[in-house]
């Protein structure tokens, strides 16, 4: 682990970079869980909700927190991960709006949302005092039993492992 107990600068990017992390993390997991409700209901409507409204916002609230940040050594791979997050959670969210409209060929939201996730989870490995939500271990996924990794940021698995 790393010991942020010297390194001052760190500390304080790490107390800086929770509303952007923390935000980032609230409009993945409401961006999933309004595809997951699109699919099932069959309808892009769905995607139309005022919670999309609001995972819209909290990524905008992402975006405007981590421009302010200024990392330093030891925080630059978080803050390179998180920021990638971030990006792609805009494609994703681009990707649900063309879907919604209705564009013939528009692309898939969900694989620039896995790509966005898995980017949160390399975040939160690189600096302590960041975690990601553990649903493998959710009541309906008791019955996979897999492998997690323990690491800087605490236990991270995939969230949006869908296919399975």
């Amino acid at each position: 682990m790393v010991s942020l107990r010297h390194d001052e600068a760190s500390r304080r990017y790490v107390i800086a970079a929770q509303p952007a992390f923390e935000a980032a993390q609230e409009a993945a997991t409401r961006l999933a869980g309004l595809l997951i409700t699109a699919e099932l209901g069959r309808s892009r409507h769905l995607l139309d909700l005022p919670s999309r409204e609001a995972a819209h916002a909290r990524l905008a609230e992402a975006r405007e927190h981590h421009a302010r940040l200024v990392p330093s050594g030891l925080a630059l791979h978080f803050h390179h991960h998180l920021s990638r997050a971030i990006d792609r959670l805009e494609a994703a969210f681009a990707a649900a709006d063309a879907e919604r409209a209705g564009r013939f060929g528009a692309p898939d939201p969900l694989p620039p949302l896995r790509a966005a996730w898995a980017d949160m989870e390399a975040a939160s490995r690189a600096l302590p005092g960041f975690e990601t939500i553990d649903f493998k271990r959710s009541c309906c996924a008791m019955h996979r039993q897999e492998p997690t990794t323990t690491d800087l940021g605490g236990t991270h698995v995939g969230l949006f492992d869908l296919d399975s």
